[in-house]
């Protein structure tokens, strides 16, 4: 469990380091690649793979950390997209509330 914690957490930080380097550089057109490309060396750079984690056999450790960072940029791509919809349902829920409120 504290491994797809870990996944997480570093999907939101290469998501938010594209980001940064997107406000610099035009990356438009190889954003996904780009960010796939961090998350490898993410995991690469760490040392971590979740299959090794896991101790599910892969036939070398580049497809580890390839794997692992292909997760890792999927997550980075998800988590923002998730809380945005949780603001949402969680913003409309209280306006809902407020007009119950003045209606009575």
């Amino acid at each position: 469990m504290y491994a797809f914690a870990v996944v997480v957490l570093l999907g939101i930080g290469a998501f938010k380091l594209v980001d940064m380097v997107s406000e610099y550089l035009n990356l438009s057109k190889i954003t996904t690649l780009f960010t796939i490309l961090i998350g490898v060396l993410i995991a690469w750079a760490l040392d971590f793979s979740l299959y090794a984690e896991w101790d599910i056999a892969v036939r070398s450790n580049v497809l580890g950390y390839v794997g692992t960072g292909l997760m890792i940029a999927a997550a980075g791509y998800a988590v923002p997209q998730v809380f945005a919809h949780v603001g949402d349902v969680i913003g409309r829920r209280r306006q809902g509330e407020t007009s119950r409120v003045k209606a009575a």
